[in-house]
Formats: C-alpha cells, structure tokens, sequence
C-alpha cells in the first residue's frame, strides 16, 4: 500500500514539473498515466495543477520566466485538464465546476490584433481557478455578448491597446445595456490605451494596468481569495 501511495506521489510530482517547464509531451504521458492510476482528477487538477500554475505566475511576476515560458506551461495545463477531464460523469464535472472562482469570456475588440497582454491576463486567470473562453482578437460586440449568454459567464474582459479601437469597450457595455443584460454580467477593461477614469466613464465593474493586477480585480469582482 505504502508502494502504491508513493508512485502516486511521484506521478502528481512529475505532472507538477512538466506543466511548471512546459513540456506538453511528458504532460500529456503522465495525465493519461494518472488516469490509469485511478487517481481522483478533481484532486489532481485542484491541488496540484492550479499550485504548478501558480508557481509559474510567480516566476514570471518575479522576471524569472518570460512570457514564451508562461504560454508554453500554460499550454500544459490545457492539455493535461483535458485529459484528466475526458472520462469524467456529470456529477464529478458538477463538483469541478463548484470549486472554479468564476467564468470569464475574454478578447481584444474590433479592429485591434493585439492579443499578448489579453493571452497573459487570461493564462494567470486560468491558473488562479477561472474558468476561461478566450475569444481571440477584432471581437465585435455581439460575439462578446452572444459568447457570455452562452457559456453563463460572470465577466467579460475587454482588451484594447489603441486608442482608436477602445470606444469599442463601450460599445460593449452599451450593447450589453441596450439588451437588458448589464446587470447579469461584471465588465473588465485593460490595454495600452485604458485608464481607471475611462473604465468608470463606460460603467465597467473594474480596470486593471497589467495581468497580475487583472486577477486581483477579477478575484475582487467575484469575491474569491
């Protein structure tokens, strides 16, 4: 039994170590491993997923990783949550989804194709619990909205970095106004060209200057730690 144990403490070890240097190969060896192990995923993905990504976010907020590091552990994590999530019933997906911090639809507005800090802020909300769908670059107002209503989002974050395609976060809200549906989604804004003053203008719940700050807000508007 003592045997047993410490192979599973091994393979949970390795999956930590792969996820945290970004090999997807060995990541996905060992998620499928786990699997035939019939350790818990729910366990797996909760303790020791979320702390490898933690630890990457950290790394990178203390300039020991850089942003090609974060994108690869990040890719990781997607595969190996796949996986451990592939052969789970509705009960145990229910309990996964009990314990997310929230649900985010993420993008980077009409007319803009800048897509690193929005890629950046929605790795570090992944790796903090939230459950992401990342829309890509030049969104309109619609897909936003359409996306939300659809996946029974909490927030809609909002990234702009030029100043000519940021009225088109207001646009958002707007959108989301004139639908009846303001109240029913949180907003969040960043990018180059946005400003704590300018989120307060256009109504949206937060605004944050850079990744690390936009989980705070995001953590803030759903009251989670």
């Amino acid at each position: 039994m003592l045997g047993h144990d410490l192979k599973e403490e091994e393979l949970v070890r390795e999956l930590e170590q792969a996820i945290i240097s970004g090999n997807v190969e060995d990541t996905a060896r060992i998620a499928n491993e786990i699997l035939k192990a019939e350790l818990d995923p729910i366990k797996v993905i909760q303790e020791h997923l979320v702390s490898a990504m933690k630890l990457v976010g950290e790394k990178f907020e203390n300039q020991e990783y850089f942003l090609a590091d974060l994108m690869s552990a990040g890719e990781a994590m997607k595969v190996s949550t796949s996986i451990l999530t592939s052969g789970m019933d509705r009960e145990s997906i229910k309990r996964l989804e009990s314990a997310r911090s929230g649900v985010v639809v993420i993008g980077t507005v009409k007319g803009d194709q800048h897509d690193i800090g929005k890629n950046l802020v929605a790795l570090l909300l992944q790796a903090n619990r939230f459950d992401i769908h990342d829309l890509g670059v030049d969104v309109s107002p619609q897909e936003f909205v359409e996306k939300a209503k659809g996946t029974d989002s909490d927030i809609v974050a909002l990234s702009a970095l030029l100043t000519t395609t940021v009225p088109y976060q207001a646009e958002v809200t707007n959108y989301l106004r004139d639908a009846g549906l303001r109240g029913r989604f949180k907003v969040m804004v960043g990018g180059g060209a946005t400003s704590a003053d300018w989120a307060k203008e256009i109504g949206a719940e937060g605004w944050a200057p850079d990744a690390t700050k936009a989980v705070e807000v995001a953590k803030q508007i759903m009251r989670v730690s």
